[in-house]
C-alpha cells in the first residue's frame, strides 16, 4: 500500500529516524502557540500536522501483524459497549482515537462487521464532540465492506481528518486534537505489544523501539494543556512510560539492513539509518506500562 494516512483509521507514517530533532520540535511548539479564550495554549494547524506525521500508521502496524501470521484477535478490540461510559469530552476524544485504530486493525484483516461496528464507536464519539459533521459516515460504511476501495476509503478519511483538525483549532479546542492522537497512538502501541508477546516479530519489535521518539513528542503535545488535572495525569503517565523508552539503545549504521538475535535481545540493524537494541525485559516493562495506560483510558 503506497499511500497510508490516518484519520478516522491511520496516521500519515513518516520515518521516525528523519524526524529525531528533539531541539528543533521544541522550537517549532513554541514557536507556534497561540493563547486562547480559556487562558491555555493551543499548537497551531501546521505544528499538530508536523506531529501528526510522525505517529505510526496502524495500517502498517496492523499489515505487519497479519504478514507475520498473527491471526485476528477481536479480544484486543476496545468494545463499543464501552461507549456509555465516555461521559466527558476527555474520555471521548481519547476513545475516539482508540476506536479509530481498532477500524484500522480491523479493515486490514477484512472483518467488515466489526469494522462497522467501530465505526458505530468513531461516530458516536465524534457526535458527543460536536465534529460528527465533518465524517461521511455512510460513504465510509460503504467503503469498509469493499477490501478493494481501501485507497478510496483512505482517501475520503484524510480530508475528513483536515477538516475536523481544521475546525477543533478554530474553535480553541485543539486540545481535543492532541487527545485523539494520543488514544490513536496508545491503542497502536498496545496492539503491537500484546501481539509481540505472542508472537515475536522483528519489524514490530523495531517499530516499538523507534517510539521513543514519537512518546517524547506526544508528551511535549500533552505539556501545554498541563493546567487541566486530567490532562496533567495522562502526560505525568507517559513520562512514567518514558523512563522505559530511556532503556532502549539507538546507535547511527551505515550499510545494508541486517537482522540478528543476541541473548534475550533482538537487534535490527537499517542501512543509513540507526540500530535499535531493545531488551526482553524492557519490552516486557514497556508492554506492561502500555496496558496500563490503556485500560485507564476505554474503562
Amino acid at each position: 500500500m503506497k499511500k497510508v494516512i490516518y484519520s478516522l483509521l491511520t496516521f500519515t507514517f513518516i520515518a521516525i529516524t528523519a524526524c529525531d530533532n528533539s531541539d528543533d520540535i521544541n522550537k517549532v511548539a513554541s514557536d507556534t502557540t497561540k493563547k486562547v479564550k480559556s487562558g491555555k495554549e493551543a499548537i497551531d494547524k501546521k505544528t499538530i500536522k508536523e506531529f501528526v506525521d510522525r505517529i505510526p500508521s496502524p495500517m502498517i502496524i496492523s499489515s505487519i501483524i497479519k504478514d507475520s501470521g498473527i491471526d485476528y484477535d477481536q479480544t484486543l478490540l476496545n468494545s463499543v459497549d464501552n461507549e456509555s461510559k465516555y461521559v466527558i469530552e476527555f474520555k471521548q476524544a481519547l476513545n475516539l482515537g482508540v476506536f479509530s485504530t481498532d477500524l484500522g486493525y480491523a479493515n486490514i484483516y477484512e472483518k467488515s462487521q466489526d469494522a462497522i461496528n467501530l465505526l458505530v464507536g468513531v461516530k458516536d464519539m465524534a457526535d458527543n464532540l460536536k465534529i460528527g459533521q465533518y465524517f461521511e459516515f455512510e460513504k465510509i460504511k460503504q467503503l469498509s465492506k469493499s477490501k478493494d476501495k481501501l485507497d478510496e476509503l483512505l482517501q475520503l478519511t484524510e480530508e475528513n481528518l483536515i477538516n475536523i483538525n481544521n475546525k477543533l483549532y478554530e474553535q480553541d479546542r485543539s486540545d481535543l486534537t492532541v487527545l485523539i492522537i494520543t488514544g490513536g497512538w496508545v491503542e497502536v502501541m498496545y496492539l503491537a505489544t500484546q501481539v509481540v508477546q505472542k508472537k515475536a516479530n522483528k519489524d514490530l519489535e523495531q517499530m516499538i523501539a523507534e517510539q521513543k521518539i514519537v512518546l517524547d513528542q506526544i508528551v511535549q503535545l500533552l505539556d501545554y494543556y498541563a493546567s487541566q488535572s486530567k490532562m496533567r495525569d495522562l502526560h505525568d503517565e507517559l513520562v512514567d512510560l518514558q523512563k522505559s523508552f530511556e532503556k532502549i539503545k539507538f546507535t547511527k549504521s551505515e550499510g545494508e539492513t541486517k537482522q540478528e538475535e543476541k541473548e534475550n535481545t533482538v537487534v535490527v540493524q537499517q542501512g543509513g539509518s540507526e540500530q535499535a537494541e531493545i531488551s526482553k525485559e524492557t519490552l516486557n516493562e514497556i508492554t506492561t506500562k502500555i496496558a496500563a495506560i490503556r485500560n485507564k483510558i476505554v474503562s
